[in-house]
């Protein structure tokens, strides 16, 4: 089964995030948004509303005396689980997926160019995203996480329910060699439960077995980056995003 793309996000810091001019969320969307929430202690707004089936969230604050801006935007399932029919007779609540990462992804890349169309000059950008594959048992999901991350040997034959391995392998950026693109990969094989009613008590769940991937590609911390790099940058940063999902750990 090929990775399930669960959530993605790309985001943007800047000294003064609301001089970048970013794209509220009714101007990308073309539709208003279904929910907005003001923030006073850290001057920021949320935005929220359907997109494609999806949840769209948008998050801008400028954070005064805690460093530079940040702006946010994210897609999400809009429910947390799904119903996936067996057979006519039966049916089964699984964790909700946007859908396969190579379908899904280069459409949220798309928008996120969109939404960062600007010539002011941003202080870092990086892409993240989490991706799962189902499995029926936790040695299936492990297998999955040593087929991506080779450097790992497991040792003797002791049973692994749980693992998570966490790398940052950087490398030098191709649109400027002074810039070192961090590449944080965390592989975990698990169960996620998820809680479907708080009544009755304990309440139902569902459990699954998965093998996960949180990957989170992003400039190094105070880049300076010129509006009209960003197009370049973020094509690298997606580029390394699949270099990931596809490869696995490679140096």
């Amino acid at each position: 089964m090929p990775w399930l793309l669960e959530s993605i996000r790309a985001t943007v810091f800047a000294p003064d995030i609301r001089a970048v001019g970013l794209q509220n969320w009714e101007s990308l969307v073309e539709r208003p948004p279904a929910h907005t929430r003001d923030n006073r202690q850290i001057d920021g707004t949320v935005e929220a509303g359907l997109y494609g089936g999806h949840s769209l969230t948008m998050g801008v604050a400028r954070r005064p005396g805690l460093g530079p801006g940040r702006a946010d935007l994210i897609l999400a399932p809009a429910n947390r689980t799904v119903v996936v029919p067996l057979d006519p007779l039966r049916e089964r609540i699984e964790p909700a997926a946007i859908g396969p990462f190579m379908t899904n992804f280069e459409g949220f890349v798309a928008l996120t160019n969109r939404w960062l169309s600007t010539v002011t000059n941003v202080r870092r950008l990086a892409l993240a995203c989490t991706l799962f594959e189902r499995t029926d048992s936790p040695e299936a999901a492990l297998d999955i996480v040593l087929r991506n991350v080779p450097s790992f040997k497991k040792v003797g034959e002791d049973r692994i329910v749980d693992l998570s391995i966490q790398l940052n392998r950087p490398r030098i950026s191709r649109v400027n060699s002074s810039v070192s693109i961090n590449r944080f990969a965390r592989w975990s094989a698990r169960t996620v439960e998820i809680a479907l009613s708080p009544v009755p008590i304990p309440p139902a769940t569902v459990r699954s077995e998965r093998a996960q991937a949180d990957l989170d590609v992003s400039t190094a911390s105070e880049t300076d980056i010129g509006g009209q790099q960003i197009p370049g940058y973020m094509d690298e940063l997606s580029r390394l995003i699949r270099e990931i999902a596809e490869m696995g750990d490679i140096p």
